[in-house]
């Protein structure tokens, strides 16, 4: 098993060069778990040819679409989730006078900035320009409920006061107190959450509807600016919304000093939120997607170079494919660690659109998905990617999860399917960890296997012996050990999921795994470090 282990650790966490520049261009909206670009473009290239079909039935944001088209292949992709096909169609679009859409934004600008400005005004004068100081946002909650505080900021010279936070006045609360009883002219999300999410953290505080997530004065201006969006009729009224649905989380009580919205995959509410101004973020998100297109347009050098795509609206499970994709990359939702429908809602709402939760791939005991189900759905998924999929092609699975029980499924599934494993290989991403335990192993990257569906069977590496999770684990520790690498617990991690997919394919003996959890795995790693050590400790005693 040395030789096996020494090509993982060779091909651990790889660099590639990139062009850091091109990474501005997948920042025109959050999504979740998106993988860098350049590591999904090398993969495309590696396995796919020019002209070659790519499909991604979990296409989230686009990004192996748009890496798949930029480099001369045609994208099939598939999702179930409203926002994700908004993110994908727009991640895509490279058709775009910039020109025109900076106009359209100009005739936003001219109808609702200085109404929603208006909103935030003071009596206060800027010292450079003499106009009228706005709050560029508010800080709210029990901490500050005998002293509210705002930012200051000019909107005509663009002086922040320094950003100076200062105490409201009496006529500025009572100004706020006014607002709360504005009567909104415009649309705007009053549906009800649902009656119970997976992980609430928010129904408590009496958040019941969409609505309860903003305070009045920002569902009024969000209403407005939505409004004016819609009333434009724009040929680029997708990429406006892009804008305007990555503003809507910013903009919410979800918003706190140190609280990013989403940032912990739920939906926590602080105590002490901020209260955004919402021309000033839309403003802000707006440029952002300017500045991806403007890039966009820069790294595509040949437009009739380019591949073609579709984005369907439907759920892996409905994949209509037969032999006749070339490639196939995808990232599948990893169990519950992010409970996609959950936390778009907010986003899904301000669209007008809901989707059916039945056949989303997830863990959620709310929707009855427990792992066994969450099994079922991704294999029917993987049926399907198998049956699309043309002989002597390859399919790329970029996947990880905390229950190591649901790898050994997924990959013994795929065996059975008739798969043989080509390659494993682990990258560096910026995922955030699910737990105690979890945060020691892996939380910064993610293995992305490759299979091959091929006829023939590989028994080339085939060998028979009984191991345990104690036994592949010790195999990694000495190596590590005779080859003086440094003891990093993501480096255990990895190469020991890598060798138990390995074991998976190709060990004809029993692989017991039955404490296939991070708990047990912390444990053991621990156990036979300590039992090294004391081990070493005693070697040296005789020498003294």
């Amino acid at each position: 098993m040395k030789d096996i282990i020494e090509t993982l650790f060779n091909g651990l966490h790889q660099d590639i060069e990139y062009n850091k520049d091109y990474s501005k261009i997948y920042k025109i909206h959050k999504y979740w778990a998106r993988k860098p670009w350049y590591i999904v473009e090398n993969y495309i290239k590696n396995y796919s040819n020019p002209n070659d079909k790519v499909m991604d039935p979990f296409c989230g944001s686009g990004c192996t679409g748009l890496e798949a088209i930029i480099n001369n292949r045609n994208f099939i992709g598939y999702d179930l989730n409203p926002i994700a096909i908004l993110v994908s169609l727009g991640s895509l679009n490279y058709c775009v006078d910039v020109n025109k859409l900076s106009n359209d934004f100009n005739k936003i600008e001219e109808k609702c900035k200085d109404r929603i400005l208006n909103l935030y005004a003071t009596d206060e004068k800027c010292e450079y320009c003499n106009s009228n100081l706005v709050f560029k946002y508010l800080l709210i909650g029990p901490k500050y409920s005998d002293n509210l505080e705002g930012a200051l900021y000019c909107p005509t010279c663009g002086n922040r006061k320094s950003n100076k936070k200062r105490k409201l006045t009496t006529d500025e609360i009572k100004k706020m107190e006014q607002l709360n009883n504005l009567d909104i002219p415009y649309w705007y999300p009053d549906n009800f959450f649902p009656k119970k999410f997976y992980k609430d953290r928010f129904s408590y505080k009496g958040i019941l509807k969409v609505s309860d997530m903003y305070t009045k004065r920002n569902l009024y201006a969000a209403a407005m600016l939505l409004d004016c969006i819609k009333s434009l009729n724009s040929e680029y009224e997708d990429l406006l919304m892009l804008a305007f649905t990555n503003t809507v989380l910013h903009i919410s009580k979800l918003k706190g000093e140190n609280v990013r919205p989403l940032g912990v995959n739920n939906y926590w509410v602080p105590d002490d939120f901020i209260e955004e101004n919402v021309w000033f973020r839309f403003m802000d998100r707006f440029n952002n997607l300017l500045n991806s297109k403007k890039e966009l347009l820069k790294r595509i050098k040949n437009k009739d170079k380019l591949g073609d795509y579709k984005i369907i609206h439907d759920s892996a499970l409905k994949i209509n494919y037969t032999e006749s994709i070339d490639y196939v990359f995808t990232d599948p939702p990893y169990g519950d660690a992010i409970q996609y429908s959950e936390l778009s809602f907010i986003w899904n709402s301000w669209l007008g659109k809901t989707f059916n939760t039945e056949e989303e791939v997830i863990i959620n005991p709310v929707q009855n998905k427990k792992t066994e189900e969450f099994n079922a759905l991704l294999f029917n998924a993987l049926d399907n990617i198998y049956k699309a999929l043309k002989k002597e092609k390859y399919f790329t699975l970029c996947f990880q999860n905390k229950d190591f029980k649901i790898w050994k499924d997924v990959v013994t599934y795929c065996k059975t399917l008739g798969f043989s494993l080509e390659d494993i290989s682990i990258y560096d991403t910026f995922g955030s960890p699910y737990n105690k335990y979890w945060a020691k192993f892996s939380p910064k990257t993610d293995i992305y296997v490759t299979f091959k569906k091929t006829a023939a069977k590989d028994i080339s590496r085939y060998f028979k012996r009984n191991l345990t999770l104690e036994d592949i684990i010790k195999e990694i520790l000495n190596f590590m050990y005779e080859n003086n690498i440094e003891l990093d617990s993501v480096k255990i991690y990895d190469i020991t999921i890598s060798l138990i997919i390995w074991n998976l394919f190709y060990n004809q003996g029993i692989l017991d795994i039955k404490k296939f959890d991070i708990k047990s795995f912390s444990n053991i790693v621990d156990n036979i470090i300590q039992s090294k050590q004391n081990q070493i400790t005693e070697q040296l005693s005789l020498f003294n």
